[in-house]
């Protein structure tokens, strides 16, 4: 896709290096060999072991491929999203009970991202040079590489994620594109319920981005995305009515989710309470061992708590929100936990890693964000140079999303997994805008 565009709309390559890696034929295929080979190492050298959420979701897989439905401690179950545990199980009947299926599904949804980065780029007027460099940043990326490895929801959601945003960026004029896109981001609020709140404000970055999309497009695009996104969510809301006994739209662990972030003991980061004293202490009256069949007691009931304490406390939760953002842009080291947990004697070496994988984190916010702030005066100023900038900005659309559920729930490191790839976008736009200057040329 991205080689017959490149090949359809650039004059010969230059004799310089860097005409070779904007031209070349063999570049993209190189990519993305580096990329599935980086990865595929990873997981045949050092396979990971299933931790945290990864064990509960492979537990959940293979009680749905076994025809036991989603269940935990033989009861119906809606505390985590299922879509992530429902793809693991489909992976499991075709290729077995092993890690086989899940990794070989984690591998397509990584080469996945990497596809949809120069498709995406493409759409927003990013050269092939660009793209190109986004492409390489993304192959290489240390933390995304484990990822890959361990059968935690990330990869694969923000492939739909990614997917759905491209389709319906392309398919802005067309209904049943943005149908499509609909269903796309419901598969994908199936793995990480708060997708749901993303489609309607990238609808809006559109219409200020889109010359021909605009408040009209946006009007005529808000009905098909969201009924499509309905169709594909609103089942499992009636399955999780009927076994639960309460509306559930996706999942019970949204008022959990936001007690993390607003209580007394909140410090904007996860902290371990389910097992502790502490969970008893909170005053929500149900012991962690009944956690399972009085979910959705649980899920109302920190809920509840929650609010009270934001009306209660409104400037500490403003400045914890503040804190929660900062923390979810901090660090990048959860890519690297399940390597941690599988290989603990690894010593200097898994140091040694985290800090290039932090620097290579750094170097991509810097340049990423600094790509985002050159193409923000576009949105006022004229001129059809400056204009054609506007669509870059639709790259902050993530990044913004996940700052603002990090100020309403907690500043997790993980949680700015999907915004990674756009940030990527706009550092690989960015660099490549650098390297032209220096040559002389106008990006």
């Amino acid at each position: 896709m991205d080689m017959a565009i490149d090949v359809a709309t650039h004059s010969p390559a230059r004799r310089s290096w860097l005409g070779t890696v904007e031209t070349a034929r063999w570049v993209v295929p190189a990519i993305f060999a580096l990329a599935i080979v980086l990865r595929l190492a990873l997981m045949l050298l050092m396979p990971q072991q299933p931790m945290s959420d990864g064990l509960w979701y492979i537990d959940r897989a293979h009680d749905m491929a076994r025809g036991l439905g989603f269940q935990e401690q033989g009861r119906p179950t809606a505390f985590w999203p299922v879509g992530y545990p429902a793809a693991l199980a489909a992976s499991m009947i075709a290729a077995g009970p092993s890690l086989l299926g899940p990794m070989a599904l984690n591998l397509a949804a990584a080469a996945a991202i990497l596809a949809l980065m120069l498709r995406f780029g493409a759409l927003l007027g990013i050269g092939p040079l660009g793209r190109r460099i986004a492409a390489l940043l993304y192959a290489v990326y240390p933390a995304h590489i484990a990822y890959t490895g361990q059968t935690f929801a990330e990869t694969l959601s923000t492939a739909l994620v990614m997917a759905a945003f491209v389709v319906m960026v392309a398919g802005r004029a067309r209904l049943w594109a943005l149908a499509g896109a609909g269903l796309l981001f419901g598969a994908a609020t199936l793995m990480r319920a708060q997708i749901m709140f993303f489609p309607i404000g990238a609808l809006i970055a559109m219409a200020l981005c889109f010359s021909d999309f605009g408040w009209r497009g946006l009007l005529r695009a808000v009905l098909p995305v969201h009924l499509a996104l309905a169709a594909v969510v609103l089942p499992w809301s009636i399955r999780n009515t009927i076994e639960m006994g309460a509306f559930i739209p996706v999942s019970t662990n949204g008022g959990i989710a936001l007690y993390y972030g607003a209580n007394d003991r909140a410090t904007g980061d996860w902290y371990e309470w389910e097992r502790t004293p502490i969970w008893d202490a909170t005053g929500v009256g149900i012991p962690y061992r009944e956690h399972v069949y009085r979910q959705v007691e649980l899920d109302q009931r920190f809920k509840a708590l929650a609010k009270d304490w934001i009306v209660h406390h409104p400037g500490r939760w403003a400045a914890l929100g503040l804190r929660k953002v900062l923390f979810v842009w901090r660090k990048d080291s959860d890519g690297l936990w399940g390597v941690d947990s599988s290989y603990p004697g690894l010593g200097p070496a898994f140091t040694i890693a985290q800090v290039v994988n932090h620097l290579y984190y750094i170097g991509v916010l810097l340049f990423g964000f600094a790509g985002l702030a050159v193409a923000v005066p576009s949105l006022w100023r004229g001129g059809r140079a400056r204009q054609g900038r506007r669509p870059i900005l639709l790259l902050g659309c993530m990044p913004a999303f996940v700052t603002l559920t990090a100020f309403a729930f907690t500043g997790q490191v993980r949680y700015h997994y999907p915004a990674m790839p756009f940030l990527i976008l706009a550092a690989g736009w960015m660099v490549a805008r650098l390297l032209k200057q220096n040559e002389g040329e106008q990006l």
